[in-house]
Parts: C-alpha cells; sequence; structure tokens
C-alpha cells in the first residue's frame, strides 16, 4: 500500500483569495494534497490553478469534475492548463459520473450510461493529454481532428470517482488513482476489492493505488448539537438517486428505504429518522481533534491512503481552525 498523505479539501466557505490563502496555510501547516469538487462554487479548474500557482508543494487534484458537463477537448484542455501552471507531477485529473443534479438538473445533459461515459472520456482524455490527434465515435460522444496544442508539463494521471462495485472494477481497469465519498470507513474493503478485480481482469497490479476519500469533518464538544445539524443537512443528500443506494449497499438498507420513503411523501421527520446517530458516526470525522483523529486513523486502517479533510463549517475561520487542529503530526 502506498504511504498514507495528508490531505484538505476545497472550496469551503469564502471567496477565491481566501481559499487560496487558506491553501498556502495549510501548505504551511504539512498538508500534501489538495483536492477539489465540482459543486455550485468557483470554477474547478481555475480554483486549481490559483492554489497550484500559490504554493510550492501541494498536489492539486479534481475529485471529482463530472465526465459528461464539458466535452473530452474542454477537459483535456483545462487540465494541460493546469498542469503548466503546477508543473510536472503536481496535477491529478479526477474524473466521475457525478449524479443526475448536477449533470441533469443544473447542466441540462441527459444523465445516461454514465459508466461507458466515464470509461470513454478517461480514454480520450488520456489520448489528448498525450498530445495524440483524435477521432472517437463513442456510445457517448464523438470528436473528430483535435490535438491539444498547450500540452500539460508532464503526465497527468487520471483518477476516477468510485462507489459502488461497477465503477470500481472501472476504476481498476483503466484509472491511475481512486477518489470516493460520503464512504463508512467499513465498507471501504470491499469498494477495494472491485477495485483489485477489475484490476486482476485487465493484467494490472492495483497494489499501488492511491485512494482518496472526502470526509466531512466537524470539530465540536457539543456532539447532540452535531448530530441535529448533520441529521437535517444530510436528510436530502441522502435521498438522491446517487446517495441511497450507495448508503443501502454499505449496510444502512433500513436507514436509505426510511429517508427515500419520507423523501418521496414530503415528511420531513421520516427523512430525518432515517438519518442515525450511527449513520452520522459512519460518515462523519466528528468530535474533538483526539477523536477526530482516531477517525481519521480509522479510515487509513481500512485502506485509505488519502483521508481528505472537508471542514463543514458555518465560515471560513473556522475552516482554518479546523485545518489547524488537525494539522499532520
Amino acid at each position: 500500500m502506498p504511504a498514507t498523505r495528508s490531505a484538505f479539501s476545497l472550496p469551503v466557505a469564502g471567496t477565491l483569495p481566501q481559499l487560496v490563502e487558506l491553501a498556502r496555510v495549510a501548505e504551511g501547516l504539512g498538508y500534501q494534497d489538495a483536492w477539489l469538487a465540482e459543486t455550485g462554487g468557483p470554477d474547478v479548474f481555475v480554483l486549481a490553478a490559483l492554489v497550484a500557482h500559490a504554493t510550492r508543494t501541494l498536489r492539486v487534484g479534481t475529485a471529482v469534475v463530472p465526465a459528461s458537463t464539458r466535452t473530452a477537448p474542454v477537459l483535456a484542455a483545462a487540465a494541460g492548463s493546469v498542469s503548466q501552471v503546477a508543473g510536472p507531477g503536481r496535477f491529478v485529473l479526477g474524473l466521475g459520473s457525478s449524479s443526475p443534479a448536477i449533470v441533469d438538473d443544473w447542466s441540462g445533459v441527459d444523465f445516461v450510461r454514465p459508466l461507458t461515459r466515464v470509461r470513454e472520456t478517461v480514454h480520450v482524455v488520456r489520448r489528448m493529454l498525450a498530445g495524440e490527434k483524435v477521432d472517437f465515435a463513442g456510445a457517448t460522444f464523438r470528436t473528430r481532428n483535435y490535438r491539444l496544442l498547450s500540452p500539460p508539463a508532464g503526465p497527468v494521471p487520471i483518477w476516477i470517482g468510485v462507489q459502488r462495485s461497477k465503477m470500481a472494477r472501472l476504476a481498476g481497469e483503466i484509472a491511475d488513482g481512486v477518489a470516493t465519498n460520503f464512504i463508512p470507513a467499513r465498507s471501504v474493503p470491499d469498494l477495494l476489492a472491485g477495485v483489485r478485480a477489475g484490476a486482476a481482469a485487465a493484467g494490472r497490479d492495483a497494489s499501488g493505488f492511491e485512494v482518496v476519500a472526502r470526509l466531512q469533518t466537524f470539530l465540536t464538544d457539543d456532539k447532540p448539537a452535531a448530530y441535529d445539524l448533520f441529521r437535517a443537512g444530510f436528510g436530502p443528500y441522502l435521498a438522491t438517486p446517487i446517495y441511497n443506494p450507495f448508503i443501502a449497499w454499505c449496510g444502512f438498507e433500513k436507514e436509505a428505504q426510511l429517508i427515500r420513503e419520507g423523501w418521496a411523501e414530503k415528511d420531513r421527520a421520516k427523512v430525518a429518522s432515517g438519518v442515525t446517530d450511527e449513520l452520522i458516526d459512519e460518515l462523519v470525522i466528528l468530535g474533538d481533534a483526539a477523536e477526530c483523529r482516531d477517525r481519521l486513523a480509522r479510515f487509513v486502517a481500512h485502506g485509505i491512503t488519502i483521508p481528505m479533510i472537508h471542514p463543514v463549517m458555518p465560515s471560513h475561520d473556522v475552516a482554518r481552525a479546523t485545518l489547524e487542529a488537525l494539522a499532520p503530526r
């Protein structure tokens, strides 16, 4: 297994200049990786380039960018540009299927054949980043006569965001690393078994795969209040057609059913009843600094090589305090 790396997640609360400054602070605290999510906030590639330019040693990665909301040439051009800013070995392109909410609702792109879309996008973008002139006609998109004229500073690894078995097997087959989100520590071995199976089927060795997990992190001495906060905030998220079957796959079938039924019935109390303390404990790094460190270590023990701290906070200052309290030792 690769050595564990310390990591944090962006964006959090704050403006772009504040996020860049937080990255500088985190680098000074000893963090090794910054992983950027595609959200309703700042453009992920703009933020990646700014963070890469403002720091010297941080590895910057996307975890993850949807494979279907940008064309393959746009993804290749963006990744190549960030790589030039960061320099060799400092940028990772993480791609994933994303969700119907981001792809269909936000972007107006049909969320169809997500596994195939990820497979084809990784194949084509990798060729583009290698400088090839690409003609491709697949099941989910086509491109013709494209060559990236502004190449990356060096090879750009492509990681795949995974949750359940099919995407895990695909990552083992074609990716350079794995990103995951909202996963209980106890479910990590099952997910990685899928990665190893996919790698073995493709004649690859997955023992050196790095695995990054975005871990919602909340420093607090008032755990009952924190449970109530997450019960209210997680319900709608865990009702989605991506995460609801995922938590069921992780062993929370009863909770997933309550959340799904409550959401369909517009019964907020029923949704909240499915977001149990046990489920929150499995999904969130929660407690004082010592408890949070113990929970992070549990994820590492189960196979996560890059536990990514994502501060759940009401302000930029709280996010900074979280990174300071949990800085690498």
